[in-house]
């Protein structure tokens, strides 16, 4: 799926919610919980939203860090599927060290070693 379609399904998924969200506080009002400030479980709900308010921002704090950190990376990345290979290359037209090295298609793995005579 493209990432355009995965945004839409997304969208589409987000505004289903909060259509239902929004029919079901027209359809059935606010709880009773919620407007009469005496009611014996609003202190705990009041405590309750205080604790996931605190609880999301270090959630996106620690999201943001390991983004930025993510992004600050100099790990070469491949494209379309290809590999990246990191090291040594020997044999061939030369040797010595490589980073960064696209191959669409993974080389064929080595054949097995031949007996000695």
């Amino acid at each position: 799926m493209t990432a355009g379609k995965n945004r839409a399904w997304w969208v589409c998924g987000g505004a289903i919610v909060c259509g239902g969200a929004v029919w079901a506080l027209l359809r059935f009002g606010v709880p009773v919980v919620l407007s009469d400030a005496n009611h014996p479980a609003r202190p705990a709900l009041e405590a309750l939203s205080w604790i996931a308010g605190i609880a999301s921002l270090l959630v996106a704090v620690v999201a943001l860090i390991v983004a930025l950190r993510q992004s600050g990376s100099s790990t070469p990345t491949a494209t379309h599927g290809g590999i990246v290979f990191t090291g040594n290359v020997t044999g061939g037209s030369g040797s010595g060290p490589t980073t960064g090295v696209h191959v669409e298609h993974p080389p064929d793995p080595p054949s097995p070693a031949r007996p000695q005579a």
